[in-house]
């Protein structure tokens, strides 16, 4: 009991020391501070020796690592191409219905008529094993 508050104590102050690295990252990416990559990667190292020391979760870890590198390619992104990368955006609805292709006129009077489907053979089930 004595080892695991110990333990706790360490741990919760190195999570607690991820957390400000993490928040620091996202503040600095969502404020497009000049050195928000520097930034970033000091987060995402804190948060690889916190897994690899077992005080977050590695998949945790990974998770925010790529949220934080998701919002630091946003940033890095020019503003044209920002809204392209962005999720179901109007204008990225807009520009998608403006590059297919105008439907031809004879088309779309006259449905084609529907090819035949072969007949297909019912599925046979094999008989229950006999129970002895």
């Amino acid at each position: 009991m004595r080892q695991s508050e110990r333990r706790a104590i360490r741990n919760r102050g190195a999570r607690s020391a991820v957390r400000t690295y993490v928040k620091t990252a996202t503040e600095a990416v969502a404020n497009a501070v000049d050195n928000a990559a520097e930034v970033v990667r000091a987060a995402v190292s804190a948060l690889d020796k916190a897994a690899q020391k077992g005080i977050v979760h590695r998949n945790a870890a990974a998770r925010r690592k790529s949220r934080l590198m998701a919002r630091l390619h946003q940033l890095s992104l020019t503003p044209a191409n920002a809204l392209a990368a962005a999720p179901d955006t109007d204008a990225k609805k807009k520009r998608a219905a403006a590059k297919t292709p105008a439907k031809r006129a004879t088309a779309a009077k006259a449905p084609a008529a529907k090819a035949p489907t072969a007949a297909r053979k019912p599925a046979t089930r094999k008989p229950a094993a006999k129970k002895d």
